[in-house]
């Protein structure tokens, strides 16, 4: 079954009721706390306009995967928990708590050797395992524009 067929309504207005409603707009734990149910059957109008971005391809790393990339690297180099220096733990348990900021902070505050060993490195792993990902298409993203009331 297609997903406009259970809607009943076409694929480009499904996209913008899925732009139009967002989640963490509405998540109140409040009106339906865990382990609730409540039933619900109302009638809602949504007007206005939705819009495709440009789209990008990109390559096909996968940010999950990074700290069981990083441990099997460290595997593979011989840092075990016998052998293991207390500064690349310390420094991993840092980095592991910064967001995208904290991190570019941190890379800033490096000193010209090692910021140039960053750099080199950062240049290897783009050059050598990242351009050699396979592509993924993006589509682009969807915007919506309009408005959202209840119909009585």
């Amino acid at each position: 079954m297609a997903k406009t067929e259970i809607c009943n309504i076409t694929t480009t207005q499904l996209l913008a009721l899925a732009q139009a409603v967002k989640l963490n707009d509405c998540n109140d734990l409040e009106a339906l706390p865990h382990g609730k149910t409540e039933s619900v059957d109302f009638t809602v109008r949504v007007k206005g306009t939705v819009k495709r971005g440009e789209s990008y391809t990109r390559r096909g790393t996968d940010r999950a995967r990074t700290p069981g990339a990083m441990v099997m690297l460290l595997v593979i180099s011989g840092v075990t928990r016998e052998h293991s220096p207390k500064k690349l733990i310390e420094v991993w348990r840092d980095f592991g708590s910064l967001d995208k900021k904290g991190m570019e902070a941190r890379i800033a505050s490096l000193d010209a050797e090692d910021a140039a060993l960053y750099n080199e490195c950062m240049a290897l792993f783009q050059s050598e395992i990242v351009n050699n990902l396979p592509v993924i298409p993006a589509k682009g993203g969807v915007k919506f524009e309009g408005q959202v009331s209840r119909e009585e």
